[in-house]
């Protein structure tokens, strides 16, 4: 977990130096610069396919080179997709990896590597961050203006789980999770036969297996076995398309029991990390969802049943969308490494 110990946004990059950020993704590796006040520059992000760059820092050097710049920066902070652990750090389902010592030798310097959606979290705590919210709900306010401890969760190609925590002072801390990848058994009626039929295929029953795109084709494949029709979707965006076009019943009830699962799920988060503040949801399946997620019998499923039930109702909850999260929130981090490492030099020398 980072901290910080003052407003990032009282913060200033070491003058003269330029960062390299990045976003390390299942096949897209996204890169850019920062400004001297440490924010990303926008106009400078190149992206790089898995099929023209075989190595992290064969893309690193690439981007160095189209950049103009004479030498790749000492200041580097990645997002990668997967846990930040050890030395090497294999990028989820991706054929990519990255070497902590190797990005050391090579930089001169350590880089600052965190999981992509905690990146996304760090983002929320700048105002100059390009999140949008959908306030869906009264009393939702930008973790970046208001203190409280608040949860993000996203579905997209996968789950992904961050909490972040801001104090009366402004600083802030981020807690990176690999939530998506616990079990999760959700409590909808049709949910058991739904799930034994997908049983058969050996797919574990990990939160994450039923909140992502290919999870819900997955559970669209077992609906269309459930309710005996023909399947007719080979993707999940197919199955978003059948839901708008031509209400396929099994496409529907696939949407409904995932969009009630997401909803159960962000109830046990809020319980799980004390994230009374708000509860913010993203990814593109989250989106996709979201005229079924704001729903008030789906929406509902939040309110797990005991004693806190009318604790989770004053929970404030809502949809945010981002332009270049990770790269945002790497730039962040970042931020808040300079700034411990000043104050152990001032340490040092008193």
């Amino acid at each position: 977990m980072y901290q910080s110990d003052s407003p990032l946004t009282a913060q200033r990059a070491p003058e003269g130096l330029t960062a390299i950020v990045g976003d390390i993704g299942r096949q897209t590796i996204r890169l850019g610069l920062t400004d001297p006040t440490g924010e990303l520059r926008r106009e400078t992000i190149k992206a790089y396919e898995s099929a023209t760059q075989s190595t992290i820092s064969g893309a690193l050097t690439t981007f160095a080179r189209e950049c103009g710049l004479s030498t790749l920066p000492r200041r580097c902070a990645l997002a990668v997709s997967g846990a930040t652990r050890g030395d090497t750090i294999s990028i989820t389902n991706s054929r990519w990896f990255v070497s902590r010592s190797g990005l050391r030798s090579m930089l001169q310097a350590d880089p600052v590597l965190i999981n992509d959606f905690a990146a996304i979290a760090w983002s929320l705590t700048s105002p100059k961050g390009s999140a949008r919210i959908d306030r869906t709900d009264q009393g939702l306010i930008c973790p970046a203006t208001k203190a409280g401890t608040y949860c993000i969760i996203g579905i997209g190609s996968g789950l992904g789980v961050a909490v972040i925590q801001r104090d009366e002072f402004g600083h802030y801390s981020v807690l990176a999770t690999e939530a998506g990848h616990g079990s999760f058994m959700p409590n909808a009626a049709e949910w058991p036969q739904v799930i034994e039929i997908m049983r058969r295929s050996a797919v574990c029953q990990t939160a994450e297996q039923f909140m992502s795109a290919s999870g819900l084709h997955r559970t669209y494949l077992a609906c269309a076995e459930y309710l005996r029709v023909e399947p007719r979707a080979a993707n999940s965006v197919e199955v978003m398309r059948l839901v708008e076009t031509s209400r396929d019943p099994a496409a529907v009830k696939a949407t409904d029991l995932i969009a009630r699962a997401l909803w159960q799920f962000a109830g046990n988060m809020v319980l799980s990390h004390g994230a009374w503040d708000g509860v913010i949801l993203t990814g593109s399946l989250t989106h996709a969802l979201a005229k079924v997620l704001k729903q008030s019998n789906v929406r509902d499923q939040f309110l797990i049943a005991g004693p806190y039930v009318r604790e989770l109702q004053r929970v404030p909850c809502g949809f945010a969308s981002f332009d270049h999260a990770e790269m945002e929130g790497a730039a962040q981090a970042l931020l808040l490494r300079d700034r411990a490492e000043m104050r152990s030099t001032v340490a040092a020398a008193a």
